[in-house]
């Protein structure tokens, strides 16, 4: 029996994670206008997780994350055989993945809504698994480390779970070729690379000039020339009638704060929009 590659096994684990999470966004997005599900968000995550399991798990079918990586769980006997999952395994797998997240997210408040007295035995059982809880928790870490080194060495199990359960990552098909394609990875950086260059040359780029320029160079020359129309609009904003009519220098008219900011810009090389002459003084139009 061919090994899975690894980055097959994590790959499919990614992409159910990130469905899940996908439909968790877009449930709350649909009811945002209505309710808030945001506390209710474990509940939720045990709503979406324990229907994947029932229509894949289950009934011994790949998880879509696995369909797209041509992997499956299954139970493989030391000769080699691949088998179907045991009820065992599939009711574990449950509540390894379902139930134990959600019970850890909400034991909390779960224990807080139940009016037990302070020195009973459930009480004093609650204390002691509270104190235990760190421990247990930092044990759990170390066991997933532990888990994810034996899963680089072996290529086998790459979640806890199913190295508790005996489970293993087997191809569905294992006679397809495995399709390796770079487009998405391409299109990525390359439009990366396109933001980088742009977030550089944008800031050193005088947007305003460049479209005066264009302005001049694409518009008729007859607009430029007209003298009346030079009169009436503004050559920077185009506004009629304009806001403080002020003259330069070339005798046209803009309004002040367009001409103004334009010339503390660049108070040696700002060219009139008409003309073409520099710019140099500002007079109020009469």
């Amino acid at each position: 029996m061919a090994s899975v590659l690894r980055v097959n096994q994590l790959d499919a684990r990614r992409l159910d994670g990130e469905i899940t999470s996908i439909l968790r966004q877009q449930l709350l997005e649909a009811t945002a206008l209505q309710w808030s599900l945001e506390p209710f968000v474990p509940e939720l995550d045990l709503l979406l997780k324990a229907t994947l399991w029932r229509y894949t798990i289950w009934i011994d079918e790949p998880t879509p994350g696995g369909r797209l990586q041509n992997v499956r769980h299954a139970r493989v006997s030391p000769k080699g055989h691949v088998q179907p999952l045991t009820h065992v395994q599939r009711i574990g797998f449950l509540v390894l993945w379902v139930i134990f997240p959600w019970l850890s997210a909400r034991l909390q408040d779960i224990w807080q809504h139940l009016d037990v007295p302070e020195d009973s035995f459930p009480q004093r059982l609650w204390n002691l698994l509270r104190r235990l809880l760190p421990r247990a928790t930092a044990l759990h870490s170390i066991l997933v480390v532990w888990n994810f080194v034996l899963f680089l060495r072996h290529g086998e199990c790459s979640e806890l779970r199913d190295r508790l359960l005996g489970i293993r990552m087997v191809h569905i098909d294992p006679k397809a070729r495995r399709q390796v394609a770079f487009e998405y990875m391409n299109r990525v950086m390359i439009w990366n690379g396109l933001s980088e260059f742009l977030l550089t040359v944008m800031p050193l780029v005088n947007l305003s000039r460049l479209r005066r320029s264009l302005a001049r160079r694409l518009l008729p020359k007859a607009a430029h020339a007209d003298a009346a129309r030079a009169e009436l609009c503004c050559g920077f904003c185009g506004a009629s009638p304009m806001t403080v009519p002020t003259r330069t220098n070339c005798n046209h008219v803009f309004c002040y704060y367009c001409v103004a900011s334009e010339l503390m810009e660049q108070p040696q090389a700002l060219a009139c929009p008409h003309c073409g002459e520099q710019i140099q003084k500002l007079r109020h139009a009469r």
